[in-house]
């Protein structure tokens, strides 16, 4: 079927959800939050929807079916459905594409903190090479803002007082190496004070107290650490996959 014809056809509120395999008031809740565009009404009040329609609820059911993550990657998202809703086909590929490469990235910096844990979490020196890193280049390496690493800093997660040539802060290796570690448990939704507890029981050498303080008492600190690597990456692979799915659905109907 051409875009013109998937455009055209009409479906009820149950044949959408039938299609997605949803309950119509999801269909009804996608447009009421004004997640996708208002459907038309026929004269009994019933919604009609078409094409355009059925191309955005599939992309809410590809952002909403998979794990959240954080705010700018949950907003990029939003930014397709956005410039579906706007009728800009072109340009809302050109954001899952954008959005898919930027998956890409955070999965590849996911690897790089995974491979750097084992040796973490076995208090093994950890190879530095003596660079410097600013507030701002830190929040750069993490995809984070520096009012983020502020508010790690003001919490207590890291303490650092270090100066650079303009005697603005600076970090070490080590430094970002524990910035990687709070990013991820982050994302897999410790608080900030069950972090700051755990990494105050680590400084002390406490394994057993580190991972009390993750409410998990019966894993050791780094399957801890381990674990929580290993489920970013799955999500943020779960994601990649409803990233190209969205691009195939979105590239099938501007043929």
């Amino acid at each position: 079927m051409g875009y013109n014809a998937v455009m055209e056809k009409k479906y009820t509120t149950s044949q959408v959800a039938q299609i997605l395999s949803v309950h119509p008031n999801t269909i009804r809740w996608y447009e009421n939050t004004g997640l996708i565009s208002p459907a038309a009404r026929l004269p009994n009040g019933y919604r009609q929807f078409d094409g355009k329609h059925l191309i955005q609820l599939r992309i809410c059911r590809l952002i909403f079916g998979s794990p959240y993550t954080n705010k700018s990657i949950r907003g990029a998202a939003f930014e397709i459905l956005h410039a579906l809703k706007e009728g800009d086909i072109g340009i809302s590929l050109l954001l899952a594409k954008k959005y898919k490469h930027q998956l890409e990235k955070e999965y590849a910096s996911a690897l790089k903190t995974a491979a750097m844990l084992k040796e973490w979490t076995d208090r093994k020196p950890l190879p530095a090479d003596g660079k410097s890193y600013t507030r701002k280049e830190v929040a750069a390496l993490l995809g984070i803002t520096t009012e983020v690493v502020r508010n790690w800093e003001r919490n207590g997660l890291v303490c650092v007082n270090r100066r650079g040539r303009k005697n603005e802060q600076v970090y070490g290796e080590l430094d970002v190496m524990r910035f990687r570690v709070i990013y991820m448990l982050r994302q897999n939704n410790y608080s900030i004070a069950a972090i700051h507890n755990s990494l105050s029981q680590y400084d002390q050498g406490n394994s057993m107290g580190a991972a009390l303080a993750l409410n998990q008492p019966a894993a050791d600190p780094e399957s801890i650490y381990m674990s929580a690597g290993d489920h970013w990456l799955e999500v943020l692979g779960e994601l990649s996959r409803s990233a190209e799915t969205m691009i195939q659905i979105i590239t099938e109907y501007n043929v």
